[in-house]
């Protein structure tokens, strides 16, 4: 194991959701059943040197690590929705660090990509290998080359989820991003988590209390309809919520945690998105 830098390394941000998952579904297996996130954790953990582990924890708190599993649950359940009326539809998880949506998911029809730069994929692959109907592309979201490595029919249709990502990003490299992907694939959905102004100042606070450095939030979203009108006035906005909203809140958690969770949605500190590319370029 190399030694820890002063930045977050590649086990500290991708281990800290894969963590997150595998500790608190199996404490919580009603809010998010990840089996594979629990079994590869059991072989990997001891490959963690004690300073990326102390980092994460240290990141990686209840109400953090409960607000992995919402988003994540979230997400299922819009694949899961999106699937039923596209049995064979294409999923890309975008940024898929340690994910493991499609073991959660697999419906025995769909396609799937996995996107992410080149070391996060190679660590990927160390421990969750290449399935079939999975495809891996190893590029930058921001080097919109990899969109054509994608195959695409309107017809079985196609969902981008993107969690933990885009708020790291400048407003204009996400209204880039999604404007060129809705104009590759019509008719196309994606769905992604976003702070609100406060939201960003909030988490960024957090993550300068945590030693957290060479990271920070930038995009955020205030009002949607006007950001993403903004973007593209044919871009519909098909779901929207605040990220806690949707699901029960287990009394067994923290008080703080609890009340985290109720603020943060009263103050749309964080919310989903679901968005509608247009049907023609």
């Amino acid at each position: 194991m190399e030694k820890i830098s002063p930045e977050l390394s590649l086990e500290q941000t991708m281990g800290g959701p894969f963590w997150a998952r595998a500790t608190y579904s199996q404490m919580y297996p009603e809010l998010l059943n990840d089996t594979d996130a629990i079994r590869i954790w059991n072989t990997i953990e001891s490959r963690y040197s004690p300073a990326d582990l102390a980092l994460v924890l240290k990141l990686v708190d209840e109400f953090i690590a409960l607000f992995v599993l919402f988003r994540a649950r979230s997400f299922d359940d819009a694949i899961r929705r999106y699937i039923e009326t596209h049995p064979s539809a294409t999923i890309v998880d975008v940024g898929c660090g340690m994910d493991t949506t499609f073991s959660r998911v697999d419906n025995g029809q769909i396609h799937w990509y996995d996107l992410d730069l080149p070391d996060a994929i190679a660590k990927r692959r160390k421990y969750i290998p290449d399935a079939p109907r999975c495809t891996a592309i190893t590029k930058s979201v921001l080097d919109l080359g990899w969109l054509e490595s994608v195959d695409f029919s309107k017809d079985i249709g196609i969902l981008f989820l993107v969690g933990g990502l885009l708020y790291y990003f400048k407003e204009e490299e996400v209204a880039t991003l999604i404007r060129t992907m809705a104009s590759r694939f019509p008719g196309g959905e994606l769905i992604f988590d976003v702070p609100s102004k406060l939201g960003k100042r909030v988490w960024n606070r957090r993550l300068r209390k945590s030693d957290a450095t060479g990271v920070s939030f930038s995009f955020y979203i205030n009002d949607a309809a006007r950001q993403v009108a903004e973007w593209d006035p044919r871009l519909q906005i098909v779901d929207k919520f605040p990220l806690f909203s949707r699901l029960p809140h287990n009394p067994k958690w923290k008080r703080k945690t609890r009340l985290l969770m109720k603020l943060s949605d009263s103050l749309g500190v964080m919310k989903i998105i679901q968005l509608k590319f247009p049907q023609s370029q």
